[in-house]
C-alpha cells in the first residue's frame, strides 16, 4: 500500500457521531491520539510515524429498522438483474453492517470472483450475526440492543 516497502501503512478507526467532540477534533490532534493510542497498545511509538490523514465518513454505519432486509432485497434483485458487472462490497458498498474485517474479506471475495470467474458470494460474509441482521422489532439480543423502529409522524 506504499511505494517504499520499508514501511507500512496503518489504518485506525475511531466510532463518533457527526458533531461530536472526536468528529470536530481537528485533524492534526486526530493524528496525536492515534500516536498515542498506537504507542499505548505497542504496536509503535509516536516518533516512528511519520505522517497521517484523517477521513471523516458520514453515515458509515447503516441503521437498520424493521423495513431494512426488504429494502435491501429490492436493490439486490436490481442488481442481479440489470448490473451483472457491478459487485458491492464493504460497509457502505452493500448497506450491511461488517467490521472491518468483513469488509475486507467482502472485496477479497469480489476480486476473487472476478479474477477467478467464480461464484463467491460476499453477502454471506457476516450472515449469521444474529445481533446484527436477523433481530427484529421487541426483539433484544445478547448485549440488549433493540432494533430502531420508525417514529409515527404527528398529525
Amino acid at each position: 500500500m506504499v511505494p517504499d516497502q520499508s514501511k507500512t501503512c496503518l489504518g485506525l478507526e475511531y466510532f463518533c457521531f457527526e458533531g461530536d467532540g472526536m468528529w470536530t477534533m481537528p485533524d492534526d490532534q486526530l493524528i496525536e491520539l492515534a500516536k498515542k493510542e498506537l504507542d499505548q497498545l505497542g504496536m509503535c511509538s509516536p516518533g516512528d510515524v511519520f505522517g497521517g490523514v484523517v477521513v471523516r465518513q458520514q453515515k458509515a454505519y447503516p441503521v437498520y429498522d424493521d423495513e431494512y432486509q426488504a429494502h435491501v432485497a429490492v436493490v439486490r434483485g436490481y442488481l442481479a438483474t440489470s448490473l451483472h458487472n457491478l459487485h458491492l462490497a464493504g460497509r457502505n458498498g452493500m448497506h450491511k453492517y461488517n467490521n472491518q474485517d468483513h469488509s475486507m474479506m467482502t472485496a477479497l471475495l469480489v476480486a476473487r470472483s472476478i479474477a477467478a470467474g467464480s461464484s463467491l458470494d460476499p453477502w454471506k460474509v457476516n450472515a449469521d450475526a444474529v445481533y446484527h441482521e436477523d433481530i427484529r422489532v421487541g426483539d433484544r439480543d445478547p448485549s440488549g440492543r433493540q432494533v430502531p423502529q420508525r417514529v409515527a409522524a404527528k398529525t
